[in-house]
Formats: structure tokens, C-alpha cells, sequence
């Protein structure tokens, strides 16, 4: 079998080693524009902030990963053409048959419709190690600066600049709050005094902004002030690469993504799609939906890659968006719907918020905030966000498993749980949590 798989991130690594692990004659190649693939783009702030030492230490898949498998990565090869009807793809004057293709396009940052935009002193991040090379070989020198977007990027590119010395960082944002698509506004509060707390100035609802060059670095104009920075560093999230799916006349679906079925087939059975590019379904609500993360390029790789080769034999189940982060001092943790989110959804909701320690005190532990929200009708738990210093990344994955699951509330909140006064607390937060929602549900 000749399988070609179109774009070269972490999505194209997991499927071809689950292709070659089952058939170990086919003809695998992965197309890239890129000169360098394998990294893993949520630990770029990592090294940028110098807690890793090196790009190199970003590398999930290297070069030996693929020479293993027998896996032939065309590098600085961007597709540029696909016939379907030929099962062909086209890279500059050359062209490659195909008997299944897979998809890993990616997406691409959002430039946003901000007058002044010059391209001088402005910089973003993508999954593509060039342009973090480029912003890292400008951050000497300067103290200045001002992000635009208050969402997990822009966080993380304050927080980078603050650990490489910079006296003056703005974090502005559009919304009236930080991490809008995972946090309602009382927990999203919590983190804005984070914010402040560690000297980043933080400015919401800022509706109308536009930027200026000056004597070399940029002026961001605000209805009240202007702030003078060196750079302006950009964070308005991504949208789905998907123009060359599109000019082969594959179906792109209501959310601006590639169109899949159950299988991760594209409306042309022979081609699949992964990550970024695809089109996900929530879990919960059937809802297409874009879903853009490390993890979901990963799980929805292996699974097309199986597909592939054995037919069609994994259904994909969709996702309930799973989400943690740490910053400032905090671990952000979400799963499932907002507050908001699941009243424009139409649910009718209870939430409560309780707020515990991870574990004993005296051992150390933290404390924890957790906000629950379930579905009155079903008694079923719909979303959770959680706020602490430590732990919450398995608590969010527990919590991920009872929404997929529908696990009814009065079941959950009788889960076992282990303990040890150095590891947990006998009366776990999450339980603790989960009882205080079962009281307010059933009063």
C-alpha cells in the first residue's frame, strides 16, 4: 500500500507508526513545507523561557524515529496540488500516487483586523519552529512589549517575557476576561489577580486598539492612552489550513475545518484528516467543532492511521474538549462546558464552586478551587474547572472519562478514591466537589 500523508506534524508521526506497526510492506511518505518536524509546539515557551535547554530538547520524533520505520519524510516539500480522481498529489514539478492519503495540515495563525498592522516588531507563534526561532532571536535587547489576546498562548508568551527580564509587558485583550473559552468569570477573576499580582499590566475589553511604528518600536493606541513598547506580540488564536483541501474539492464542513466521518474520512473515502485541520464533534452535543490541540492530533493520528490499514474498524467518539495549563503560579484545569457555554447550548444547569486542598496541609498540600456544572435533566455532569497549584491535570482527566461516559452524578460522587496523606486527602476535593453539586441539584 502507498500511503502519503500531507504535512508533517505530530498527527502524521503517530499515524505512520501505527501504519507501519501493522503492515510492515506498505510505502509510507510524509510531505512537509517544513525544514524540521518531530518538535512538540506546547513546550516552544519552555525553551524560550529557558527552563529546557534547546530546541532539540522539544523533539518527540527524531530522525531516527523515522529511519526506524522505514518512514521517508520529504522535507521543504509543500503539496500543492491533489487529484483525486488519479490519486495524486503534485510537489512542485514532481508528482507521488497514492492508494490512501491522510490529511495533517495544521492551522494557521489568526492575523487580526487591527489598523497599523506594518509587520515591523510583530511577531506569533505556530507549530512551526521557524517563526519561535525568529521571535526568540528578537527578545534580547528590548524590555517592552505588549501581547494582544488573553488566551493560553498570550499567557504563556507574558509569562516568557517576564522570566527573560522584561520590566514593561501589557497583556490586552479583546474580552472582559482571560481564557474566555475555558474559565466563567469568577474563576477567570482568579487568574487575572495572578496576572497582576506577578507585575504584567492586564487590560480587558479593549474593542477598539490600533498599532503605530515609532522611532523604532511600535505605539499601541487605546481609546485612553497609548502604551510606547518595543514589540508587539500577536495571539488571536488559529484557523484550519484547509486550501488545498478545498481546491481538490473535499467537503469543509460548518466550522471551517475538514469535513470527517466516524472514521476520520474526508467526503473522499480514500483521504483522511487529523488535528488542526479536521473537523471535530463534541462528545455531549454532536455540535462540529473546532478542537485544536497536541493531544487530539495525536489520538485522532493512531486512530486514521488503524483505519487505514484494517478498515474502518475504530469509530472516533469525539472529544469533550480536556484542557490544563499552568500559569503564574497556577495549574488551569477545564473539561466540557463553561457556565455560559452550556446556557447558550440550551442546558438547563446547577453549578457550585468549592474550594478545598489537594492534600493534607500539613504534608504540603494546596489549595484547590473547583467549579462543576451539570445538566439538571440529566443529573449527568456537563463541565468542571479547576484552579490550584498542583494535581490537576488527573483530575481533569477523571472528570474528562464521567462527562464522555454520562456517568449520572449520585454515581460519580460515590466513586472509590485512594489516599495517602502525602499524595491525596481522604476526602478527595473533586468527591468533596461533586457532593456539594449532588446537594444543590437535589434540594
Amino acid at each position: 500500500m502507498k500511503v502519503c500523508i500531507i504535512g508533517g506534524g505530530g498527527g502524521a508521526s503517530n499515524a505512520a507508526n501505527v501504519i507501519r506497526s501493522l503492515d510492515g510492506e506498505a510505502q509510507i511518505d510524509i510531505f512537509t513545507d517544513r525544514a524540521e518536524i518531530g518538535s512538540l509546539p506546547c513546550e516552544m515557551p519552555f525553551v524560550l523561557k529557558g527552563t529546557l535547554p534547546s530546541w532539540e530538547s522539544t523533539f518527540a520524533f527524531r530522525e531516527s524515529f523515522y529511519q526506524e520505520r522505514n518512514i521517508n519524510v520529504h522535507f521543504n516539500t509543500p503539496v500543492t496540488e491533489i487529484h483525486r480522481q488519479e490519486k495524486r498529489i503534485v510537489t512542485g514539478g514532481e508528482s507521488h500516487q497514492y492508494e490512501r492519503a491522510i490529511l495533517n495540515l495544521g492551522a494557521t495563525p489568526i492575523m487580526p483586523a487591527i489598523p497599523g498592522l506594518d509587520g515591523r516588531n510583530e511577531f506569533f507563534l505556530s507549530t512551526n519552529l521557524r517563526h519561535a526561532r525568529i521571535f526568540e532571536e528578537a527578545l534580547p535587547g528590548y524590555t517592552r512589549a505588549a501581547i494582544i489576546g488573553v488566551g493560553q498562548i498570550g499567557l504563556d508568551v507574558a509569562a516568557v517575557l517576564q522570566a527573560r527580564g522584561y520590566q514593561d509587558v501589557h497583556l490586552i485583550g479583546r474580552s472582559d476576561r482571560v481564557l474566555r473559552a475555558y474559565l466563567d468569570e469568577e474563576m477567570a477573576g482568579r487568574i487575572a489577580d495572578s496576572i497582576t499580582e506577578n507585575g504584567v499590566k492586564l487590560i480587558l475589553g479593549a474593542r477598539e486598539l490600533s498599532l503605530g511604528s515609532r522611532g523604532g518600536g511600535k505605539v499601541v493606541h487605546l481609546p485612553d492612552r497609548e502604551l510606547e513598547v518595543d514589540l508587539v506580540f500577536l495571539a488571536a488564536g488559529a484557523e484550519p489550513n484547509v486550501g488545498i483541501a478545498r481546491e481538490a474539492g473535499i467537503e469543509i464542513g460548518p466550522s471551517g475545518a475538514i469535513a470527517v466521518n466516524e472514521y476520520l474520512q474526508t467526503s473522499d473515502p480514500d483521504i483522511y484528516a487529523i488535528g488542526d485541520c479536521m473537523e471535530n464533534r463534541d462528545a455531549l452535543t454532536g455540535a462540529r467543532i473546532r478542537y485544536q490541540t497536541a493531544t487530539s492530533a495525536a489520538t485522532t493520528g493512531r486512530l486514521a492511521g488503524r483505519n487505514l490499514v484494517l478498515g474502518n474498524v475504530v469509530t472516533y467518539q469525539g472529544t469533550v474538549r480536556p484542557f490544563v495549563m499552568e500559569t503564574f503560579g497556577n495549574e488551569v484545569g477545564t473539561v466540557g462546558f463553561t457556565e455560559e457555554s452550556a446556557r447558550q447550548q440550551g442546558f438547563d444547569i446547577v453549578s457550585s464552586i468549592t474550594r478545598s486542598s489537594t492534600r493534607r496541609r500539613a504534608f504540603g498540600g494546596k489549595p484547590i478551587t473547583i467549579k462543576l456544572v451539570a445538566d439538571r435533566q440529566t443529573r449527568t455532569l456537563i463541565g468542571a474547572q479547576l484552579i490550584s497549584g498542583e494535581m490537576v491535570a488527573g483530575k481533569i482527566d477523571r472528570l474528562a472519562l464521567a462527562i464522555a461516559e454520562r456517568v449520572p452524578l449520585q454515581r460519580l460522587a460515590l466513586m472509590d478514591t485512594c489516599y495517602s496523606p502525602t499524595v491525596g486527602a481522604g476526602y478527595e476535593a473533586v468527591t468533596m466537589a461533586l457532593d456539594a453539586l449532588l446537594d444543590k441539584l437535589t434540594a
